[in-house]
């Protein structure tokens, strides 16, 4: 065995080893589920369908996110989306998101605001 071989079985044996770890490890796994749990965007409490029938997936919203927590679900529909557990959203000051559709899809008169 010369040295390229060895060093390329020895690069392939840690891999899998690592791949291994990785997937056997508590932690990783509980990270992944918490990257699934996903909501829409404030102002945004309508029904699903009713949700994807106003959105026309423009990404103002995203785009208007100060803090980047906005993302965008699928490339093809392009609905938004917040990941809470690992970017919350920040219900920044004027909701930029709300302020940003056009088509009412996020909204005011969505928001569930705490009443004084």
């Amino acid at each position: 065995m010369d040295r390229k071989e060895f060093f390329g079985e020895a690069f392939k044996s840690l891999m899998y080893n690592a791949l291994d770890i990785l997937g056997e490890n508590a932690v990783i796994r509980a990270l992944e589920e918490t990257a699934k749990i996903k909501e829409r965007p404030p102002g945004s409490i309508l029904p699903d369908a009713e949700f994807q029938r106003l959105c026309t997936g423009c990404d103002a919203c995203m785009i208007a996110c100060p803090v980047n927590v906005v993302m965008i679900e699928d490339l093809n529909l392009r609905l938004p989306v917040i990941y809470p557990e690992t970017n919350p959203c920040l219900h920044c000051i004027g909701y930029p998101c709300i302020q940003a559709c056009k088509t009412s899809a996020l909204s005011f008169e969505n928001l569930n605001l705490p009443k004084d």
